[in-house]
């Protein structure tokens, strides 16, 4: 019985201390996709490539995000990976051609993650392991006190455009936080004002909070980061002023009501676009 309780808490404490370094990880670089190009004019399709990296920086490579997982929705609804994966040391890359007419839609995304606090002890420490509500009752210590579990799950998105647009590809999911374009992508201009709306679990979002900067942030004093929140229908408005590639890096926090996974949501969509020329 020593044994196998020594072995228990051993487990615990690997467990514990993978999951803070997972949600600091994550928390701290937020994942992005740049594609070469958002658009494909060139008879018979052409080959792009893309970046991914997890940054703070806006398209400045940090950390080597994978893209193992990405996938393209191709205009009819059909999923396919992508071509000739490779991961650096700061970024991996990967490729694909676009030939079919329409709007695709470029994602990365996380699995659900699920993280349960508690306090244990005298000094009332607090403390992190990686389990769900389901999970955590088996894993808990004795006289844990105030338990929360909180689910991350990250989007990262972009449109990639061949022809005439479509919008096929804007169908929700109706899982964790997801982004409508209002606005279609390839129809960003400077200057007019842009219109995304969000969805959780497939109902309207309302207090998504939405950073969109654009690109060259390394070579101007001011971020001139654009801050909104998304209303009651769950949408966000603003006005890209200087045409160039942008990224939105959206996040909801909230409570969940009735979920039997999690007590709390954390979660993101980070969108990478571009304002053309008038």
């Amino acid at each position: 019985m020593m044994k196998q309780t020594k072995i228990k808490a051993l487990a615990l404490a690997g467990v514990m201390a993978f999951g803070l370094v997972v949600t600091t990880t994550a928390q701290a670089h937020p994942r992005w996709i740049l594609p070469s190009h958002f658009t494909v004019s060139k008879e018979g399709g052409d080959w792009l490539t893309f970046d991914v990296t997890a940054s703070h920086g806006t398209f400045v490579f940090d950390k080597p995000a994978g893209s193992e997982n990405a996938h393209v929705i191709m205009p009819d609804g059909r999923s396919e990976r992508p071509n000739f994966v490779i991961r650096g040391k700061r970024r991996s890359i990967f490729d694909f051609y676009f030939e079919e007419e329409g709007t695709h839609k470029v994602a990365i995304n996380n699995q659900p993650s699920y993280y349960t606090q508690y306090k244990a002890g005298r000094r009332d420490t607090v403390k992190w392991i990686k389990a769900n509500k389901a999970e955590r009752d088996s894993v808990l210590p004795e006289k844990s006190r105030d338990v929360v579990t909180q689910v991350g799950f990250t989007r990262a998105e972009s449109y990639i455009t061949v022809g005439k647009p479509s919008d096929s590809v804007f169908k929700i999911e109706g899982k964790l936080l997801e982004m409508k374009p209002v606005t279609h992508p390839s129809d960003i201009v400077e200057g007019e004002p842009v219109t995304f709306q969000f969805f959780y679990n497939g109902e309207i979002q309302k207090d998504v909070k939405a950073e969109i900067t654009r690109e060259g942030t390394l070579y101007r004093n001011h971020q001139e980061q654009i801050d909104v929140v998304s209303d009651e229908n769950g949408e966000i408005t603003f006005t890209p002023d200087v045409a160039g590639r942008y990224v939105m890096k959206a996040n909801y926090k909230g409570e969940l009501i009735n979920n039997p996974l999690a007590d709390k949501a954390s979660a993101n969509v980070h969108l990478t676009f571009e304002a053309l020329l008038q």
